[in-house]
């Protein structure tokens, strides 16, 4: 099976995409699909924060502050907005606000394998 085909999907960065096909063909064959699954599910996610992009507001912010415990919207509040804009609760936050649910998006994005894979994840976490 080629590589790439291991990777669906696959990272949106180009160079980082050649980093996974790369670290895949120094695995040998037996760990590959393992470590292709690892990525597949960091690459869907990657890419639903990425759509945050263009969403991200002060107003979004504030709302997302009132909802943080005290001594995270104290700390979050010292960093700014500006640092905020790389965290990933802030980003699905205002993904969630505006109807973007990261479950539908991963179910979307996952093979049915990938799916129930990141499901026994979640539970085994919870």
């Amino acid at each position: 099976m080629n590589i790439n085909d291991l990777l669906v999907p696959r990272h949106p960065l180009p160079r980082l995409h050649e980093q996974q096909v790369q670290a895949l063909q120094q695995l040998p064959e037996t760990e590959r699909a393992e470590q292709a699954q690892l990525l597949r599910v960091g690459n869907a996610a990657y890419r639903y924060h990425q759509l945050a992009d263009s969403h991200l507001t002060e107003v979004d912010f504030h709302h997302w502050l009132a909802g943080l415990p005290p001594r995270m919207r104290q700390a979050m509040t010292a960093a700014g907005f500006a640092a905020a804009n790389s965290s990933w609760a802030f980003r699905r936050h205002v993904l969630e606000r505006r109807d973007l649910g990261y479950t539908a998006f991963m179910q979307q994005q996952l093979s049915a394998e990938d799916w129930a894979f990141l499901q026994q994840q979640d539970a085994e976490s919870a």
